[in-house]
């Protein structure tokens, strides 16, 4: 074998490993294959997500660590601005693709992006009915099980109880093994 055949099958070996969807690297064995909600946490509790929101270290997340990971999800290029191509795909994401709020109604100044504060004006006014259907036990915090029972509740698209192999795109490019830690501590509290 020659080197430049060496040279290109590692290549090729390290490119798959970056192709492996990100729902592959938090499901393991259970990648393509339906989800049910165990299943589902046992993964999702791998991924190290919701110690990274946890900021204060209660084991608990308050309205201010879920809007500040929320931010951070809306936030597909990581330049710390929400345009009106990720608000449309958060909001389809999490609130349904029937919701239909108006994104020049929360860029206040018009800048065509929307800021942490821009943010929580939205996440006040639209995302605390959500937050608060999520608060199960209504104590104003997300246990971890709250939390993941929210994922995976917006993942299942059909509300059928298993994340079907077609709904598993849901998690593409958002749980894809960045440092969530380091970009939540640069968006800054939203909320």
């Amino acid at each position: 074998m020659t080197t430049m055949t060496r040279k290109l099958l590692s290549a090729t070996a390290a490119l798959a490993l970056f192709a492996v969807p990100a729902s592959a690297q938090m499901f393991g064995d259970a990648y393509g294959t339906d989800l049910d909600y165990n299943n589902f946490e046992a993964g999702f509790n791998e991924t190290g997500r919701y110690e990274a929101l946890d900021r204060n270290d209660d084991t608990f997340l308050d309205r201010s660590e879920y809007s500040t990971g929320l931010y951070a999800d809306y936030d597909r290029d990581n330049d710390r601005m929400i345009s009106e191509e990720e608000w449309d795909m958060g909001n389809e994401r999490y609130l349904g693709s029937n919701y239909n709020a108006v994104y020049s109604d929360y860029d206040l100044d018009e800048g065509g992006f929307l800021d942490q504060e821009e943010f929580g004006g939205f996440y006040e006014s639209e995302y605390t009915p959500y937050y608060d259907g999520l608060d199960t036990d209504g104590d104003e915090m997300l246990s971890q099980s709250e939390y993941n029972r929210g994922v995976y509740d917006a993942a299942d698209l059909d509300s059928d109880e298993v994340i079907s192999i077609e709904e598993e795109g849901w998690f593409e490019g958002w749980f894809d093994g960045d440092d969530i830690e380091a970009e939540i501590e640069e968006v800054g509290d939203v909320y």
